[in-house]
């Protein structure tokens, strides 16, 4: 899973030319890229405690955002504007370690089919690879948030 913080100015630039959506996330500074790897859908279930479901900020902290560009595309790039960035942002440093940990159990992973299937064997697979990714993804909103900006967010292939 793929992030860009994106300023104001280029929100308006896509509003012309959506297509320029796949062109900021496969351009962009290294400085406004952040990758969330194979954590992502873990990361979901984590915030939604279901696979592909839930609604409101913590839907949308992955699977959120308003699709721009080329719908035809493996995955969609999406768009999380400023407010819905500030309150992903809020919903992510609301949910304490204490409140997602009780939603993992390595069988309610792989029986919901959550990717990547092979990660949910680990003992450490919470400890290891969930909530850093969950501390960074945290960290990467609040910046993003307190600037004001939007976010774009894509789904790679591995």
């Amino acid at each position: 899973m793929l992030y860009r913080r994106t300023t104001p100015a280029e929100v308006l630039e896509l509003e012309r030319d959506p297509d320029l959506a796949a062109h900021l996330l496969a351009d962009g500074p290294e400085e406004q890229m952040f990758e969330l790897g194979r954590a992502w859908h873990g990361i979901h279930f984590l915030l939604n405690g279901s696979a592909w479901g839930g609604d409101g900020p913590a839907f949308d902290a992955v699977l959120g955002g308003v699709p721009v560009g080329d719908p035809s595309s493996y995955e969609p790039v999406r768009l999380l504007p400023p407010a819905a960035v500030e309150a992903v942002a809020g919903q992510l440093a609301s949910q304490s370690f204490a409140v997602v940990t009780p939603r993992f159990t390595h069988r309610a992973l792989q029986q919901a089919e959550v990717y990547p299937d092979d990660a949910w064997s680990a003992p450490d697979a919470l400890t290891a690879f969930l909530l850093p990714a969950l501390a960074d993804l945290t960290a990467f909103f609040g910046a993003v948030s307190a600037a004001g900006d939007a976010v774009l967010v894509q789904l790679l292939r591995d």
